[in-house]
């Protein structure tokens, strides 16, 4: 969390993590399809058997257990920051694009990735502890570029910048609001699903308010 919030101090340290977590993310893969001994032939081979979840995803969604609650909530709960952080650079972008480059783009190294590992699943490899130290690391690193991304949008849209208080007060203060956050969770009743709720209805009320509105919204600025 400290690292995450030193980050979000400067946009152009967001921007290194991110390119620079992709780039390990990229080098881990290729490292792992190297130590499996899969080849392009196992790599094919094991990457046409997701074509296997697609007759069968009804079993993944349902039923609808307190671990898909849980995840389903939470991604309710971070929506909100993925949006506003999507907008800020896809001004003038067709939504044909955007849909291609969120979830046709992305998935292909996220399919690369579990194919690699499902074949080191299968194969019966056992990961050293070298290759499990990457993964955990590069992982660490994605949480960190989450959440100074997260951090860097509610500071500005609060007012909450390091330009008002200061580096030393800026990193002070919300090191201190993400570990309180964590400590609510820990040892209050509060539960995710009451922040998923929220942004559920957040996300209602503004549907319906472009309903009530899209007469006014259609007309020229």
């Amino acid at each position: 969390m400290l690292l995450a919030v030193l980050s979000s101090t400067d946009i152009r340290y967001i921007k290194w993590l991110s390119l620079g977590s992709c780039a390990l993310f990229f080098g881990l893969v290729l490292l792992l399809w190297v130590a499996s001994g899969a080849g392009i032939a196992g790599l094919a081979e094991s990457a046409a058997n997701i074509g296997g979840y697609f007759p069968t995803i009804h079993r993944f969604a349902t039923p609808i257990t307190d671990h898909h609650a849980f995840y389903l909530f939470w991604w309710f709960a971070w929506s909100i920051m993925i949006g506003q952080f999507v907008a800020r650079f896809v001004g003038g972008i067709a939504t044909w694009q955007l849909l291609l480059a969120l979830l046709v783009i992305r998935s292909i190294p996220i399919a690369i990735w579990f194919a690699i590992l499902f074949y080191i699943h299968t194969s019966g490899m056992m990961l050293s502890g070298v290759l499990q130290l990457c993964m955990v690391a590069v992982g660490v690193i994605f949480v960190i570029n989450s959440l100074d991304s997260l951090t860097r949008l509610y500071s500005e849209n609060l007012g909450l910048t390091v330009t008002r208080f200061g580096t030393r007060i800026y990193t002070a203060a919300h090191w201190a609001l993400l570990y309180g956050l964590i400590l609510l969770y820990q040892f209050t009743p509060l539960k995710i699903e009451w922040i998923g709720l929220v942004v559920i209805g957040i996300y209602a009320a503004i549907y319906a308010l472009t309903f009530t509105r899209r007469a006014q919204l259609r007309q020229p600025a």
